[in-house]
């Protein structure tokens, strides 16, 4: 016996059964038979497993800018300006000078060397003579002596003027009792002090001989 096939019949069914197998895999082809659909689950989406995930990339959290400080111009400070010391007024004694000499006295030789001791010769006095620059503003003249022998001793004394000339002052020096321990002689040192108008002082030295002495 053979079967004839209805052509129309059959290629409709065959259209429909690929179109089902491209389009709807997981649903129930309308004619393709009597079995049970597919069941879903919740929730879980269909996707196709040929696919690839893409891999997720970390990111790190976002660094902090810190603000680059700008340089600071270094400031550059005057020294505060001196204001100049006052000058002080020089005194009458710095504006002038005092000399001083011993020479022989009144009389005496003027080849004056140093004084001998009383009555071991001559000259036994001498003359004090103190010369001052600044006449006009000297008020008084004064000296003092020290006899640096082995028995030491000192003495002082005023100077005085000749007349109107207060630029030099005269004062008499000795004579010295002879004492046997000092025999031998030694240095006098002279010191004259000139004090002027403004209360200020100036002084001058000098030394000359205390002759030994030979009786």
């Amino acid at each position: 016996m053979v079967t004839v096939l209805n052509f129309r019949r059959t290629r409709s069914h065959l259209v429909l059964a690929v179109a089902c197998a491209t389009a709807l895999p997981l649903l129930a082809c309308a004619g393709g038979g009597g079995g049970e659909g597919p069941r879903w689950a919740d929730g879980v989406p269909t996707t196709d497993s040929s696919s690839v995930a893409p891999t997720p990339t970390e990111v790190g959290p976002t660094p902090t800018l810190t603000p680059t400080a700008r340089p600071t111009a270094a400031r550059t400070t005057r020294p505060a300006a001196t204001t100049p010391a006052t000058r002080r007024a020089r005194t009458m004694a710095e504006q002038t000078t005092v000399t001083v000499r011993v020479t022989g006295g009144f009389g005496q030789s003027q080849n004056f060397t140093g004084l001998h001791q009383e009555g071991c010769g001559n000259p036994s006095f001498g003359l004090v003579q103190v010369r001052v620059g600044a006449a006009a503003n000297v008020s008084s003249v004064s000296f003092r002596y020290q006899v640096n022998t082995p028995v030491p001793f000192s003495g002082s004394g005023s100077g005085r003027t000749i007349g109107n000339d207060r630029s030099t002052w005269l004062a008499s020096l000795g004579p010295f009792r002879a004492e046997s321990r000092n025999a031998a002689g030694g240095t006098i040192a002279v010191t004259a002090t000139a004090k002027f108008k403004d209360g200020s002082n100036r002084s001058g030295r000098v030394n000359t001989a205390l002759k030994p002495c030979q009786r």
